[in-house]
């Protein structure tokens, strides 16, 4: 395989011409400076499953409104126009790669997780970027690796785990999956911040620009690892890291927090995925 089947696979998602229609409303109403909280809710109620992962979502500790939030209303009332916009195109690519019930793809999708919710609270803690954007990076970092699942399952499981994942996906499909997940996101017309944190969350020092939250994503990935190591994880602790934990002056204490809220947040985050 090489790139040219992997970009031909992303140009013909179907989902990039379906479930988007609600997303693109989203968009469209949140950057829109004459539109209402009531335009948001409305599009929003038109996929009623969206809703409700939305709302689920909303109620996560990592926002604090846990069991708070009841409605889409509510929820843009509480979280505010930025957080809702970001989690919609959260679940909304979740539901593009989601359509079988399979427990490797759900683990796959706590670590995603655990890395938005790491972004979400280095961002608090640091201030450089805003919590709801490293959030959003967070979450969708790995979506190429969800593409390279939907090419070849069983050959990409074979690799998970290793530490050369990165050779071993160049070698079968010609890209690496941030490069790959880079080009969907461009596809999906995903602002730039989201794009360049995509392709370059294992080489932040790559990045030309949006360098602060590349390095927010890349260092909560590598840290997801270290808090709660699993064969889905691939965030190799490099030199850069170590750079990285001083330019946003990441104390160890401040790790520990940030390690206490996210295993806090396990159970929600099992819940959120129907895991038992």
């Amino acid at each position: 395989m090489d790139t040219s089947e992997v970009r031909d696979f992303i140009k013909g998602l179907e989902s990039l011409s379906t479930i988007p229609v609600v997303l693109k409303g989203v968009l469209d109403i949140t950057g829109n400076p004459d539109s209402s909280p009531e335009d948001l809710y409305k599009i929003i109620s038109y996929d009623q499953t969206l809703a409700a992962r939305v709302i689920r979502m909303a109620n996560a500790p990592f926002f604090g409104h846990a069991g708070r939030v009841a409605d889409i209303e509510q929820a843009v009332m509480f979280l505010g126009y930025e957080n809702i916009r970001n989690m919609c195109i959260g679940m909304g690519v979740f539901m593009m790669f989601s359509k079988k019930n399979d427990r490797n793809l759900k683990q796959f999708w706590v670590h995603c997780y655990e890395v938005a919710n790491t972004a979400g609270l280095i961002a608090e803690a640091t201030t450089m970027v805003k919590a709801s954007t490293a959030f959003l990076a967070g979450l969708l970092h790995d979506i190429g690796r969800l593409i390279f699942f939907s090419l070849d399952f069983q050959q990409y499981r074979a690799i998970l785990g290793t530490d050369d994942l990165l050779e071993k996906e160049t070698e079968l499909f010609g890209c690496d999956h941030a490069l790959a997940g880079s080009w969907f996101a461009e596809k999906a017309k995903l602002p730039e911040e989201i794009v360049l944190s995509v392709q370059y969350h294992h080489a932040p020092s790559r990045a030309t620009s949006y360098q602060d939250i590349v390095s927010v994503v890349a260092i909560s990935e590598a840290l997801s690892r270290r808090f709660s190591p699993k064969i889905e994880d691939d965030g190799i602790w490099t030199p850069e890291h170590d750079a990285i934990l001083l330019e946003l002056s990441l104390t160890g204490e401040d790790l520990m927090d940030i390690e206490q809220r996210l295993r806090a947040e396990q159970v929600e985050i099992n819940n959120f995925l129907d895991l038992k």
